[in-house]
């Protein structure tokens, strides 16, 4: 399994029903791959700021990119599984220290378009928290097989 090196830009949007939020960006380094089932794979850290214990937390990100689905796996303190499959509702279980917690995900969108260096990955979702919709979202991603991330993105791709 042969990994690449690559930048990771991440802006994220959330509409709550009183105007949306974001977007909240995080760039971060990260490595890229193809796993035995021919996922398209990027692992990488995320830094969540300070709680109010004044500890920042590290989540370890598992991205796996499919021709029909892609999955986001938290590992660590922010754990989560998230699967988004275009125009389907997906339900994860949670554990809190209340009990578990049911999330869905209505993927409406989820769109890779493939670049000579990279490629970017859209979604859009509606997060349901016990069966009520929360937020209506969206999530960009760019990802760059080397260390300089393009201003314009607007360069010659091809749809996958």
């Amino acid at each position: 399994m042969e990994k690449e090196q690559v930048q990771i830009k991440i802006s994220s949007r959330h509409d709550y029903g009183m105007g949306e939020i974001g977007p909240i960006e995080v760039i971060s380094k990260g490595e890229r791959y193809q796993d035995e089932d021919g996922y398209d794979c990027l692992v990488y850290e995320e830094v969540i700021e300070p709680s109010d214990t004044g500890e920042a937390m590290i989540v370890n990100n598992l991205l796996r990119i499919g021709e029909s689905q892609v999955e986001l796996i938290k590992g660590g303190q922010g754990e989560a599984h998230m699967v988004f499959i275009p125009n389907h509702k997906t339900v994860s279980y949670y554990p809190t220290p209340a009990g578990e917690m049911e999330v869905g995900v209505h993927t409406s969108l989820a769109e890779k378009t493939i670049y000579n260096n990279g490629f970017t990955l859209e979604l859009k979702y509606d997060l349901e928290l016990n069966q009520n919709i929360m937020s209506t979202c969206g999530l960009s991603i760019a990802v760059k097989g080397n260390s300089i991330m393009p201003e314009n993105e607007d360069a010659d791709h091809e749809q996958a």
